[in-house]
């Protein structure tokens, strides 16, 4: 069975004080070298996007602000761009359908916005979607963090929440529980 981690738009302009530590725990899972398929996505903002007329958010447009943090940018050999908060799409099924992907660890900023949304929508196209916890983090801090991830438990089931950091070891103890269903 082939997985695939997905990192959501960890990106210079979604940094801030709320985020800046899931950096570091990102790229410690990722120096591990234990996900044969590592997508990124970087979500790029347009100016007629519902963020602009609707919420008045005018970020997310400057090279600079969409650029992959650089502490983790030389693991991003496959990169999508999304204008909107999900990253599950035509092109991303057809990645994963493509490598016969039916199992994705996804994880990010902002883990209310884009997190979730991807982490349901993948759910919805009956992937087995994990969402790991210690890897995200959202700009409205800890406490859209948390209902986020009350949320998500709810939707795509507690037992698809890891909280943990991860390992060679406790990856495959979740593949192992896949294999059993």
């Amino acid at each position: 069975m082939n997985f695939c981690l997905f990192i959501i738009d960890v990106q210079n302009g979604f940094i801030s004080q709320n985020t800046s530590y899931v950096i570091q725990n990102i790229n410690s899972l990722l120096k591990q070298n234990i996900f044969e398929y590592v997508v990124f996505t970087r979500f790029i903002n347009t100016f007629d996007s519902p963020y602009v007329k609707y919420l008045n958010w005018h970020q997310m447009f400057s090279e600079k602000e969409r650029k992959i943090v650089e502490d983790i940018n030389p693991f991003a050999k496959v990169v999508f761009d999304k204008t909107v908060y999900t990253a599950c799409n035509e092109e991303t099924l057809t990645f994963l359908k493509k490598r016969n992907i039916q199992t994705v660890f996804i994880c990010g900023v902002d883990t209310e916005g884009c997190v979730l949304k991807t982490a349901i929508d993948f759910f919805e196209n009956n992937i087995i979607t994990y969402v790991l916890t210690y890897y995200s983090a959202s700009n409205g801090g800890d406490r859209y963090h948390q209902a986020a991830i009350l949320v998500l438990s709810q939707l795509i089931g507690i037992n698809n929440i890891i909280t943990e950091p991860i390992d060679k070891d406790k990856l495959n103890k979740y593949l192992e529980k896949i294999q059993q269903i």
